[in-house]
């Protein structure tokens, strides 16, 4: 080797670069998500982010696998006005969500809500708090997920 050919790989070795060490993370299969809630749909909206985050980050097994699973329950999902429009009636909705979040070792309460206004009639402002519930549903999934493997990372 050339002292031109060691001139990078010093650098790049000073610099703190270095190749991952550890064993590649283990898949997870996601449970139905138990629903406390009245809300009937809200269980399979929670569980279909919880999937997606899964399978975006390359760690969804199959069901029926022997992968350990990670299991879910909504424990609250809060709807309440923030504004008042100008005939009186509410403009504005803020909606909040709390997943209790369970694997082997590890449990969580991840909490997360989101802003929604009312919508020309009934049916909008619904289709307005159905979005704010997948807003919400994807954010807490993508922080129950990140939560997960810092936790394994540092009990490692």
């Amino acid at each position: 080797m050339s002292l031109r050919d060691l001139v990078p790989l010093v650098a790049a070795l000073a610099c703190g670069y270095a190749p991952v060490r550890g064993k590649p993370a283990a898949g997870l299969r996601v449970g139905p998500v138990k629903n406390g809630t009245a809300q009937a749909e809200a269980g399979g909206i929670f569980a279909a982010e919880l999937r997606r985050e899964l399978a975006g980050r390359g760690r969804l097994s199959r069901d029926g696998s022997s992968d350990p699973e990670l299991s879910a329950e909504l424990v609250g999902l809060n709807s309440y006005p923030t504004g008042v429009g100008v005939e009186g009636g509410a403009a504005s909705y803020h909606l909040d969500a709390q997943l209790r979040v369970r694997a082997p070792g590890y449990e969580d309460l991840v909490a997360a809500g989101d802003d929604y206004l009312t919508g020309v009639d009934v049916l909008g402002t619904e289709a307005n708090r159905r979005a704010a519930l997948r807003r919400v549903a994807r954010a807490i999934a993508a922080e129950a997920i990140e939560r997960y493997e810092v936790s394994e990372r540092f009990s490692l």
